[in-house]
């Protein structure tokens, strides 16, 4: 299904993306405690084989499937040595630090952070009930997290979006640039939704 996106629509798409990565980046903060500050590059509409064009060998994927008003799902894909410095400062204090499956809860977390305060913000913003499942822990190159995400979110997986983002994290001793990749899927029945609700903001 051949869906045009004017201005309007990224301008509102940005928008939410803009208020989730906020979000994100405040519940992060008191997370591990530390400044932490986020830019982001705009949302954009991909064709799924543009995420085979980025392969790294040792990235960590969180896939997240939605269901309610929207099908379709979000994969969080971060580089393996920034997931791993990203566990660190959550699990460092834990007298448990080095046990593997505290560090992988740890990452869940993150991921339900990251995921879930964009589409809380896209709940939010344009009034839709979306029901997340818990993040699915995957590593592998780009184009092989996608392809596990198309196997555990049911439907067709139409369109893509992306949204690159950086997080800085400042501590006393201490800085981290992280920077992740966050995929937004949908079938066309649901970017038809989301058109629909953001072109009634349009004539309010």
């Amino acid at each position: 299904m051949n869906i045009i996106l004017d201005k309007f629509y990224y301008d509102a798409l940005n928008e939410v993306g803009n208020i989730g990565m906020g979000n994100a980046t405040t519940a992060l903060s008191q997370l591990v405690d530390k400044t932490i500050s986020v830019s982001g590059s705009s949302l954009t509409l991909l064709d799924a084989r543009d995420l085979s064009k980025n392969v790294h060998l040792d990235r960590v994927g969180a896939i997240v499937r939605v269901m309610g008003d929207l099908n379709g799902g979000f994969i969080l894909s971060i580089r393996k040595q920034h997931s791993d410095a990203l566990t660190e400062l959550l699990v460092k204090d834990s007298e448990h630090a080095e046990d593997e499956y505290l560090r992988r809860s740890a990452f869940v977390e993150v991921s339900n952070i990251l995921a879930g305060s964009y589409y809380n913000a896209l709940s939010k913003f344009l009034n839709l009930s979306i029901v997340p499942s818990l993040p699915k822990v995957t590593e592998g190159t780009s184009d092989e997290i996608f392809t596990k995400a198309k196997q555990h979110i049911n439907g067709k997986m139409e369109h893509v979006f992306g949204l690159t983002t950086l997080f800085e994290v400042m501590g006393e001793d201490e800085y981290h640039s992280l920077g992740g990749d966050m995929y937004m899927l949908l079938d066309s029945a649901s970017l038809q939704t989301i058109l629909e609700r953001i072109e009634e903001m349009r004539t309010r």
